[in-house]
């Protein structure tokens, strides 16, 4: 019983990522690239390479990747379940809820490697602080006795 409620708080973290960064993502769409960025990237890589990585570092990163990780790294902290399992419920909530709030983005037409910019961005952030979370000394082990 004690991992149903470890469960039900990860399930729940992820659903406060997908609406929290649904509003956060509104602030972070709205940052123009700079010109010099598409011109760097159009000479080297194509323009292409320079949207997609705009769309990592300056859209999703601050906007769901910021949040994401430091609601992982609070509820693998305090739930019981392994930490791996802990981050594989909470990308699976926030994943389900997104396609809950953004319909269009199951459709995967157009610019693919952009519209999985939101799903490799969560899945890093969140793997990384959970780890880093399960990883932590408690507490606990500070104290003398």
């Amino acid at each position: 019983m004690k991992h149903m409620g470890s469960t039900t708080v990860s399930v729940a973290a992820g659903i406060l990522i997908a609406v929290a960064g649904s509003w956060l993502l509104g602030y972070t769409a709205a940052i123009p690239a700079p010109n010099g960025w598409f011109q760097w990237f159009s000479s080297t890589l194509g323009s292409y390479a320079g949207l997609v990585t705009w769309e990592m570092l300056v859209v999703q990163f601050p906007g769901v990747g910021l949040l994401a990780a430091l609601v992982a790294f609070l509820v693998v902290r305090y739930t019981s379940l392994p930490w791996w399992q802990t981050c594989l419920l909470i990308i699976g909530a926030e994943l389900g809820a997104a396609f809950l709030l953004w319909p269009q983005t199951i459709n995967l037409s157009g610019l693919l490697l952009l519209q999985h910019a939101h799903e490799v961005v969560l899945i890093i952030c969140v793997s990384i602080a959970g780890y880093i979370s399960a990883h932590w000394p408690s507490q606990n082990s500070h104290q003398e006795s």
